[in-house]
């Protein structure tokens, strides 16, 4: 039987290098909103969603790239919010982090970049009581931002964000 100390609050099981904490498997996704858009997103109702880049950031304890992947794909159920902003400005890019931080602490420190908000508030944070995991920005960020702020939130620092790329089925490679 598990003692207490090999999960968190939540039940989820903790890390045995550093008790407590579940190492975060997170993930940035980037679209790019053309013009100022009002949206049906599930149990947010209709939000408004300004022109310009915008990243949601999410989190997956286990099977990250396969989520990652579902994000990407332009047929899915719309379960989450996020689905609902990819189905109408499908993705443009999307970077896994590694390290320490959580989804909330992330959108915090993108959020913190010169340019960037948080909208429309609560977006992605069905779980949990931050302001949302969507963070718009004026101009598309560069990777470096997402590093810097990856690293801010407590990603580790060497490689903590790299470039999803999506490896095709065994049948179509060549």
């Amino acid at each position: 039987m598990a003692s207490s100390s090999d999960k968190r609050a939540d039940g989820k099981p903790a890390d045995e290098r550093r008790p407590g904490v579940v190492p975060a498997r997170l993930y940035i996704v980037l679209t790019y909103v053309p013009r100022r858009t009002r949206l049906a997103v599930g149990s947010l109702g209709t939000v408004t969603l300004e022109r310009g880049w915008h990243a949601y950031v999410g989190s997956a304890v286990r099977g990250r790239r396969a989520r990652v992947a579902r994000h990407l794909a332009s047929e899915k159920p719309r379960r989450w919010h996020a689905d609902h902003l990819f189905a109408a400005f499908p993705a443009r890019g999307a970077w896994l982090v590694d390290g320490a931080a959580g989804e909330c602490a992330l959108a915090a420190a993108l959020a913190a970049l010169p340019g960037a908000e948080r909208r429309p508030p609560r977006f992605g944070a069905g779980d949990c009581r931050c302001a949302g995991h969507l963070v718009r920005f004026g101009r598309r960020p560069l990777r470096r931002d997402l590093a810097a702020a990856a690293c801010a939130a407590g990603a580790r620092a060497r490689g903590a964000v790299r470039r999803f790329v999506r490896r095709p089925p065994a049948c179509q490679a060549r």
